[in-house]
């Protein structure tokens, strides 16, 4: 017969060390792994993140004769009118305020316009600090999550953003440096590679905020995102080149109803009209953009003729009416549209979160409508 121990003079066997580890981290992290302050840290990263995009990212506003010499910040900004007198008489002494005109346009005050910029600098750079210390700590609450979850599927995000930011170092290096492509390259390829992974990037934050997490790729959000993202690539190549003016009618081109082939291929080889031609830009613009509209007026026209569901399909649906109608109204606008070019870019965040957002599986009985509860809504 073996001799029986009671078990409070069982001696303790020694933990290994990697579970020694994971009890130290998950004790560190303790409460970080709550949905409220993941969701909490998500939404201010989106609301930094869309802040510093607008104030940072190029633009028709931005790429206007003030911004070609930003002026230098300090942490506390000048207080007085004598401070911001003194600080001026410094920024002018810069030979490249000189090169750049100064700041005398439009009529207005060099001294307001410099109090402007000076401003507009200071919020860039406060808002892009404030999402990088968002992210990191909606980083800390998934990598708690991941501590606490044997399936750990708190790392699939971490995954998801390590292929999408080595496909962007890739990209940006191959437009840099690869032969013929490189070679023709003037700004606007780089200026779309940054638009549409910044825009994706702020969408996913901004859907992860609004459903309490990051939601699931599924295939039908795939293709929306990839669509949407295209989309949004052409639009700022649209910009970057200005090939506004080219076609300023719509739904039509000028004179005819479809662009002559000639004008949309007049480049060889034929690959270099999709980044340089204008009118064949602006052509894969008007029908992604259409398509795009088309898609989601059917989805939820098919959404509510089946009672369910019918919340995220209405609101994307919603959103490209929006995005299309600020489009139409920046191409056909008499002068330089900056406000409805900012709008018309901010806008277009909105609709790649809108096609993330999982569906609610609402249900209509007998005239009501029933909400689901909370699992059925993650479900989706």
């Amino acid at each position: 017969m073996l001799l029986e121990v009671p078990s409070a003079q069982t001696p303790a066997l020694p933990q290994p060390p990697l579970a020694a580890r994971g009890e130290i981290g998950a004790a560190l992290l303790h409460g970080w792994d709550r949905p409220r302050t993941l969701r909490a840290a998500l939404a201010l990263a989106a609301f930094f993140g869309v802040a510093a995009f607008i104030l940072g990212g190029g633009n028709r506003f931005t790429q206007g004769p003030w911004f070609l010499y930003i002026p230098e910040v300090s942490l506390i900004p000048p207080i007085g009118r004598a401070a911001w007198d003194q600080a001026f008489v410094v920024h002018r002494q810069s030979p490249l305020y000189a090169l750049c005109g100064g700041y005398d346009a439009g009529g207005m005050e060099s001294l307001a316009i410099y109090r402007f910029l000076y401003a507009w600098e200071w919020l860039r750079i406060a808002s892009t600090a404030l999402f990088a210390a968002a992210v990191c700590l909606a980083s800390l609450c998934l990598v708690a999550g991941a501590l606490k979850s044997a399936a750990r599927p708190a790392l699939r995000p971490w995954l998801i953003s390590i292929a999408a930011g080595i496909a962007y170092l890739v990209l940006r290096y191959f437009a840099d440096h690869a032969g013929l492509f490189a070679s023709i390259n003037i700004g606007q390829h780089r200026h779309a590679l940054d638009l549409t992974f910044a825009s994706a990037g702020l969408g996913l934050l901004i859907a992860g905020a609004v459903s309490q997490r990051l939601p699931p790729m599924t295939f039908a959000r795939a293709a929306w995102a990839l669509a949407i993202a295209l989309d949004i690539a052409f639009g700022a190549l649209f910009e970057a080149l200005d090939a506004r003016p080219l076609w300023t009618s719509f739904p039509g081109y000028t004179d005819t109803i479809l662009p002559d082939a000639g004008r949309l291929f007049a480049l060889h080889p034929l690959w270099r009209n999709f980044t340089e031609n204008g009118y064949l830009i602006q052509a894969c613009h008007r029908v992604l953009s259409i398509g795009l509209w088309a898609a989601a007026a059917i989805a939820a026209a098919t959404a509510l003729r089946h009672g369910r569901g019918w919340t995220q399909p209405a609101a994307l649906f919603a959103l490209l009416t929006l995005e299309a109608a600020l489009g139409i109204a920046t191409l056909q606008a008499a002068e330089q549209p900056l406000v409805l070019s900012i709008a018309h870019q901010a806008c277009a965040i909105a609709v790649f979160a809108a096609a993330l957002m999982p569906q609610a599986q609402n249900r209509v009985r007998q005239g009501s409508v029933v909400a689901p509860d909370r699992a059925s809504v993650h479900a989706g």
